[in-house]
């Protein structure tokens, strides 16, 4: 045996040791995580009974469940009359669908699956962390998602965020693959091993996947496709190829929605016709940062318009409020971030005592992620993975309506700065850089 298969098998060896070491405290937080969020569900179902109503969320919630009946029903992809066939993107309604055929039309069941994804979510943000710094930051990572208040109770609400939390955290972690693995010459870069070409597919079929969630993560596919150039830029045609595979990977898993909208419609939709009313929702003149849809059936345009019509024409109109008043979608955008980084969602009532914990434990999470950002523990490629989908969702959301509903996505990778910076707090060292753990092996 060479020296260089010797070092990879002892390398090898010595992490197989240490997963086996952390293996049991790993389980103990996905049990934590699940047994909460089962009683979650049981609490939450019991409070929607009793407040004669099937969802806490009402609106969103309804509309989701229709579309998962038609699909497990075998009727046609479409809710309302006239029939609007591209209201919602099909991943999170199919998931509906599935414990529809399952477990029956039962919401709690529902709730119970997403539970499952929630606890799930929470050892891939084990995965991600042990990945990019070091295993016991990845556990603490997924000890704070485990616990935390807002995660819990948003996983078992019938709502898209949590599902597409799932895929979101599966298309870093083939991204922190095909970022992590550098060529070590111009040779290494011309030839492209096999194993990184799947990886760059996987990347961009797994983004499209988390699209077909929630479409707002769609500007991710540029710049995902954009990092790997800049972080391959040294030997770019390995960097294109990359990128490249990585589109080919996306267009493989969204066009068939396409080809399906392009069907029901005439027009060529990537993601919903929902857009425009959405835009319109948080840039009009009524527009206070929340979301209110009242407007769309006080205008029914649907009654002479199709729905493609009607989608534009709510964008357009947002398109020229914005025009017109500069000042006051910049005031808008304040409040949207504001509404955005809250504690608390402005639906629920609660005293002060729990209003001012949560905004104790908000501050503390933010001042360990300031502290993580500070210490370098991350590598470049690793701060891009965890702030990257945070800092989009709220660049996103600041056009669009904001709550912190939409945040919560964003604070699974965020997690892992929050856990670099308690561990720089209780080491108390200075800042040190600490390499990839994909370019080393994992330490304990």
């Amino acid at each position: 045996m060479s020296d260089t298969a010797e070092n990879v098998s002892t390398t090898a060896s010595e992490d197989a040791v240490v997963a086996a070491k952390w293996r049991p405290l790993v389980l103990a937080v996905i049990f934590l995580a699940m047994i909460l969020r089962l009683l979650a569900a049981f609490a939450l179902e019991r409070h929607v009974n009793q407040a004669g109503r099937p969802f806490f969320v009402e609106g969103d919630a309804n509309g989701y469940w229709e579309l998962g009946l038609a699909l497990a029903r075998g009727n046609e992809y479409a809710v309302h009359a006239p029939p609007r066939r591209v209201l919602r993107v099909p991943s999170f309604p199919l998931l509906l669908a599935a414990s529809i055929r399952l477990f029956g039309e039962s919401v709690f069941a529902a709730r119970c699956v997403l539970a499952v994804v929630g606890t799930v979510c929470c050892w891939l943000t084990y995965l991600l962390g042990s990945r990019l710094v070091m295993r016991r930051v990845g556990f603490s990572a997924a000890l704070m998602m485990a616990v935390h208040p807002w995660q819990i109770g948003n996983s078992v609400l019938i709502l898209s965020e949590n599902w597409f939390t799932f895929w979101m955290l599966l298309s870093l972690l083939a991204l922190s693959c095909l970022l992590d693995e550098q060529p070590t010459s111009r040779t290494d870069a011309s030839v492209l091993r096999r194993q990184t070409l799947l990886c760059a597919l996987g990347t961009g079929a797994l983004t499209a996947a988390a699209v077909l969630v929630r479409p707002g993560f769609l500007p991710w596919l540029v710049v995902s496709a954009v990092a790997v150039l800049f972080f391959r830029r040294r030997y770019l045609t390995s960097g294109l190829v990359l990128a490249g595979t990585l589109l080919v990977g996306f267009v493989l898993v969204i066009l068939p929605w396409v080809i399906r909208n392009q069907a029901v419609t005439g027009q060529v939709v990537v993601t919903s016709l929902w857009g425009g009313p959405s835009l319109y929702d948080g840039l009009n003149p009524d527009a206070d940062g929340s979301s209110n849809m009242e407007f769309f059936g006080r205008d029914n345009v649907m009654a002479t318009l199709s729905e493609y019509e009607m989608n534009a024409h709510y964008q357009q109109l947002a398109l020229d409020f914005a025009v017109n008043h500069p000042s006051r979608v910049v005031e808008l955008a304040g409040r949207k971030l504001q509404r955005f980084l809250q504690p608390m969602p402005n639906t629920v009532a609660v005293g002060w005592g729990l209003w001012g914990g949560c905004v104790v434990a908000a501050v503390v999470f933010a001042g360990l992620a300031v502290v993580g950002l500070r210490s370098r523990m991350l590598n470049a490629s690793g701060l891009f993975l965890v702030l990257g989908p945070f800092l989009l969702s709220l660049v996103v959301h600041m056009v669009f309506v904001g709550s912190l509903r939409y945040r919560l996505p964003g604070e699974f990778p965020l997690s892992i700065l929050a856990a670099t910076g308690f561990f720089q707090c209780l080491l108390g060292r200075k800042p040190v850089q600490i390499p990839s753990q994909a370019q080393l092996s994992r330490r304990h």
